[in-house]
């Protein structure tokens, strides 16, 4: 799973499968923003479009694991 939505005050949330993005194909990234057009505004939008390279990069917010699954999760401020 590779989404984008709103965190529960509003900000935009990157979450992601798995532990590091170098496992992630770009057309799912592609895919992933197109998506989020629907969601966001066009300053997070852009955002989001930019901070993808980087994300990874450094440590998520944090990391949910269910039934050995992983979801790691990156909020975005959009200034």
């Amino acid at each position: 799973m590779t989404a984008v939505v709103r965190g529960s005050s509003g900000e935009a949330v990157v979450l992601l499968s798995g532990d590091w993005l170098g496992q992630v194909p770009e057309k799912t990234f592609t895919d992933m923003i197109e998506a989020a057009s629907a969601v966001l505004s066009a300053a997070e939008l852009k955002t989001v479009s930019n901070a993808v390279a980087l994300l990874g990069t450094g440590p998520p917010d944090f990391r949910v694991q269910v039934d050995g699954a992983e979801l790691t999760v990156y909020r975005l401020t959009v200034r």
